[in-house]
């Protein structure tokens, strides 16, 4: 591994840059199967629901590769790792596209899931080892530009390779790139040579008896719901509002360029606001724009689905504010590392397939109404955190 610790944020630019590179890579994999929905529904014969159960396996696969990483990233490192991620990812959307059966498809994306979630915590390790200590906030914030770009990237892919290809090319194109950016990276040495380390038994039984840690998980599962769940879904919601797939992918990629500026936003409101008072105003913010997304007439959609991807970036920074207060730094990756699979099992796993179930009963508004009743419910644990964090006590504040 180069060494990078000991130099300046701007010197190691490059590396970070590539870096960010495979994490939106392994982002646009999972985000792109969402504006190609209705072309996969015609030609594989699904329903809205059968579509949605397409994400529950990406999700489940997902969830599994986070809780493997310590296990994999222990016994390789976290250099090997990530290009493990990558060239098993690129491989999997391989055989995704060449499937014809729909088992060997379905286990396809399972595989999918299970390779671009090998990656997170091996992906930050690698960002925390370019950069210097006082460096990690920026060199970490160029990271996460992945995630928001890839929702604006992925309806203008789709509809590009669209025009003239059948969905199945944008998985080979995507599966291509994989592949030569995993080994690129395998070939630059750019991760570091660090081993993970499995969670010890004590550690495990101390995090699961805390209620904190169940609050956690329920907060990543609605706000993983609210975005990507919904994300997967507005394509094919638009579309059976009697909008054109083209004109819907457009506003799709609109509502996520937005929210890629908002994201920016949202860690200064965080330190300037509070962490406790922030996760408040998105879990109350974001249950009213979905509500109103499933009671509103089809003219109104887009504008409310750009309101809900501004909102929806105010989440993360927030509860990961929240949790540095309300976690011991011993329990603390240990508590993201398992809440957050569990969030993506249920976020981009159950919340595609009952929003899927409600589209195929004609009632795709009712499931977007009822997700938002389950935001406004998640009012209920930002006070669970500050109680968690000591900060109900006498002169204590956020």
């Amino acid at each position: 591994m180069q060494e990078h610790q000991d130099q300046p944020l701007a010197a190691v630019l490059p590396a970070l840059f590539f870096v960010t590179g495979l994490f939106l890579l392994n982002f646009l994999s999972r985000t792109s199967l969402a504006p190609l929905l209705p072309a996969v529904e015609t030609d594989l014969g699904l329903g809205h629901a059968g579509s949605g159960r397409l994400y529950l396996l990406v999700g489940g696969g997902n969830a599994l590769g986070l809780l493997c990483n310590s296990c994999i990233s222990s016994l390789l490192n976290h250099r090997r790792t990530v290009a493990l991620s990558a060239l098993a990812a690129g491989l999997a959307l391989l055989a995704a596209a060449a499937s014809t059966d729909m088992l060997l498809f379905r286990l396809a994306l399972f595989g999918l899931g299970l390779a671009t979630g090998l990656y997170l915590p091996s992906g930050i390790a690698t960002v925390t080892a370019l950069a210097r200590p006082q460096d990690w906030g920026k060199a970490l914030a160029v990271h996460e530009i992945a995630p928001n770009l890839s929702y604006t990237l992925a309806p203008l892919l789709a509809e590009a390779v669209l025009q003239a290809f059948s969905w199945r090319a944008v998985l080979v194109l995507l599966g291509l790139l994989q592949l030569a950016a995993g080994t690129l990276f395998l070939l630059r040495r750019l991760g570091p040579d660090q081993h993970g380390h499995p969670p010890s038994v004590a550690a495990l039984r101390r995090l699961l008896t805390r209620p904190a840690f169940w609050a956690t998980a329920c907060a990543f599962g609605l706000a993983i719901g609210a975005s990507f769940g919904v994300y997967t879904m507005s394509t094919l919601y638009l579309v059976t509002s009697g909008m054109a797939r083209t004109q819907a992918n457009e506003f799709l990629s609109l509502a996520r360029f937005a929210a890629l500026f908002a994201a920016l936003i949202a860690g200064w409101l965080t330190d300037r606001l509070g962490a406790f008072f922030t996760l408040r105003g998105y879990f109350l913010g974001v249950g009213l724009a979905l509500l109103a997304l499933g009671l509103a007439p089809a003219w109104a959609l887009p504008g409310l689905l750009v309101l809900q991807a501004l909102l929806s970036v105010l989440f993360f920074p927030a509860c990961f504010a929240a949790l540095a207060q309300v976690f011991p730094r011993e329990l603390r990756s240990l508590a993201v590392s398992l809440a957050v699979p569990l969030g993506m099992l249920t976020g981009l796993g159950g919340v595609p397939v009952a929003l899927g179930a409600c589209g195929d009963a004609g009632l795709f508004g009712l499931g977007f109404g009822l997700l938002g009743l389950a935001l406004l419910a998640g009012l209920a644990l930002p006070p669970m955190f500050r109680a968690a964090a000591g900060l109900d006590a006498p002169g204590k504040s956020a």
